[in-house]
């Protein structure tokens, strides 16, 4: 179990539910140590996958002699071996995350940290890259559980300053991560150059991608009087002067929903995972129920 002075976010009893738990895979991803990840490699494991014909070179012990028996010719067995899975965790620390109450950071953390618990259980590799304009330096906790909190801790330390920049940081992400696996992205989307480039550039590298949108409650339908405003962007520090009416508060909430169904709407034309978090809805059954809807844990 996890335990430090500093709070945990995860509570025992949720700890022994994610034990029964792991990150899937929808394609196999080349790992370098045994893990508990069942992939459909073939190749000399315990479970029997398929037959082949013998070739010459073939090791004599992987021949299946009652198979000789009946048919009168060699055949190897294969099974599945079990490989490693490298779960990345890309998360958004850019200023607009520290937005609401609870704020889409620290609920970013919490996802964060139960994800990388259930990894770890497993003995997969976890990844962590926080970004903002640029990628962070990254965590690489050892492969052990008990370590998950580490990655809590880390983004409760990060303090990104700038403006958010999604392709910026996959090219800087694609360019140091060499093995491929599974990469979740922890973010609002609210970034001016957009989210597109960045999520195309992961998919040409051939990533396998999920997609958290995370949002506060108060920008989803903010409760302000009309009058006149001055707003300010909580990244560029730029401000606009507005003048809030029931009009224009409407086309803000039409705007903020258009912008999640096309999150949504990439994800499914790319077989890609999507769930959207607001920071109000209950944590646990945003883990235990749509993670595995979505098939994002198993």
């Amino acid at each position: 179990m996890l335990s430090d002075e500093r709070t945990n976010p995860l509570s025992p009893e949720f700890l022994r539910k994610l034990e029964y738990l792991r990150v899937v895979s929808r394609h196999q991803h080349q790992g370098r140590f045994a893990a508990l990840t069942r992939s459909r490699k073939l190749g000399s494991g315990i479970d029997f996958a398929d037959h082949r014909p013998y070739t010459p070179g073939d090791d004599f012990k992987n021949i299946d002699w009652n198979l000789f028996g009946r048919l009168d010719r060699f055949m190897i067995r294969l099974a599945e071996e079990d490989t490693e899975l490298n779960l990345y965790l890309l998360v958004d620390v850019s200023p607009s995350m520290r937005f609401g109450a609870p704020s889409k950071a620290e609920f970013a953390c919490q996802v964060a940290t139960a994800l990388s618990y259930v990894a770890l259980a497993h003995l997969d590799r976890v990844h962590l890259f926080p970004f903002g304009a640029n990628i962070l330096p990254p965590l690489h906790p050892p492969r052990n559980k008990a370590h998950a909190l580490n990655v809590y801790r880390y983004l409760a330390d990060q303090e990104e300053t700038g403006v958010s920049d999604l392709a910026h940081a996959a090219h800087g992400f694609a360019g140091v991560a060499r093995t491929r696996g599974v990469v979740v992205i922890l973010s609002d989307f609210l970034m001016e150059k957009g989210w597109r480039e960045g999520l195309d550039m992961l998919r040409a590298a051939h990533f396998e991608l999920a997609l958290v949108h995370m949002s506060a409650p108060e920008e989803v339908a903010p409760e302000l009087a009309g009058g006149d405003w001055l707003l300010k962007d909580a990244e560029s520090g730029r401000g606009l002067r507005v003048r809030l009416t029931p009009a224009l508060l409407k086309r803000y909430r039409q705007a903020f929903m258009d912008h999640g169904k096309e999150l949504a709407s990439y994800c499914r034309r790319y077989n890609m995972f999507y769930a959207h978090a607001r920071t109000d809805s209950p944590f646990e059954e945003l883990v235990l129920r749509t993670f595995r809807t979505g098939r994002l844990l198993g």
